[in-house]
């Protein structure tokens, strides 16, 4: 009898490590750590997603390589991404799937040594690129608004303008252009160009999942949503503490940065997020918007193909 009591209590205490284990997911954000994952972060630091019975890393791509490279390499099961990129890579016959949606509001613009009166003014001049947004979705922004000029490509910062090597350069309201602001240069506004202003008000981050993760585990995705917006939400009413954790992961990463520059990005990123038809964040790609990159974005044949209720969970 005692010998069985103590096989029973072996067999428990082989299976603890099973029992009490998280779900392991590894998260990939588009970039080095910066203030643009503070949800995440907060998430992963304060427990939220291990109350929902997570094991979460969050892992940032190199340089060279895309969230969604490593998404479809495997090495991540949950990808922060653009809309608009995901949507074309979706069209291109990746099968990928929108589980939550932080931005509401586009934040991009071009920055030019040059008046930028109107789209016309960007006729056949070369435009300077991040290196991590796809050629195809270039072509199409190209054909959209019949741009003739060259995309150059560069990795970060803004080097490449402040030394001259380009006249126009891609910037986002939340972290290049603030960085030209920290360097001195306030450009006159008719030397920016806001993408909004021309139809592209496109929500821009949110974070992905490949359909065949989404169908093999369709219950762990609410938990995950749960604790990330819950990570969002908390650093929203915690703004010092919160940058306290993003500065922590930005020193873990070697990355080089102020904790000035990261709380005018967090400030700036939390206002992106607030959706203005209703004021309040609803970390949701609503239809609308859906339809809207839709209808800049994809062709005849590929909004036929690609419906709403399967991108979007």
């Amino acid at each position: 009898m005692i010998k069985r009591h103590i096989l029973y209590l072996l067999l428990i205490l082989l299976y603890i490590p099973d029992m009490v284990k998280g779900q392991s997911i590894t998260i990939t954000p588009k970039w080095t750590a910066q203030a643009q994952f503070t949800g995440y972060y907060v998430a992963d630091k304060m427990g939220f997603y291990k109350e929902e019975g997570l094991d979460v890393r969050i892992v940032h791509p190199a340089i060279s390589e895309s969230s969604f490279s490593v998404l479809q390499s495997g090495k991540a099961q949950v990808a922060v991404m653009n809309l608009s990129f995901a949507l074309t890579e979706r069209a291109s016959g990746a099968k990928i799937i929108n589980v939550m949606q932080t931005s509401q509001e586009n934040s991009l613009m071009l920055v030019s040594r040059q008046p930028l009166t109107d789209l016309a003014a960007l006729k056949q001049k070369d435009i300077a690129v991040w290196n991590h947004l796809s050629q195809n979705l270039l072509d199409r922004i190209a054909t959209r608004y019949q741009l003739s000029g060259k995309w150059i490509r560069f990795n970060s910062g803004v080097n490449i303008f402040l030394a001259g090597a380009v006249d126009i350069c891609l910037v986002g309201s939340y972290n290049e252009y603030l960085q030209l602001e920290e360097y001195g240069l306030q450009p006159n506004s008719t030397y920016l160009l806001h993408f909004s202003d021309y139809g592209y008000d496109l929500p821009e981050d949110g974070l992905y999942v490949t359909e065949n993760f989404y169908h093999a585990h369709s219950e762990i995705i609410p938990k995950l949503v749960r604790a990330s917006i819950k990570g969002w939400e908390w650093a929203n009413e915690h703004r010092e503490e919160a940058l306290d954790i993003v500065m922590e992961f930005v020193r873990n990463n070697n990355i080089g940065t102020n904790r000035y520059h990261q709380r005018k990005m967090l400030e700036e990123l939390l206002r992106l997020q607030v959706d203005k038809s209703c004021n309040k964040r609803t970390f949701h790609l609503s239809p609308e918007d859906f339809k809207l990159a839709s209808d800049i974005l994809l062709n005849e044949q590929e909004r036929e193909d690609i419906h709403y209720s399967d991108f979007v969970k």
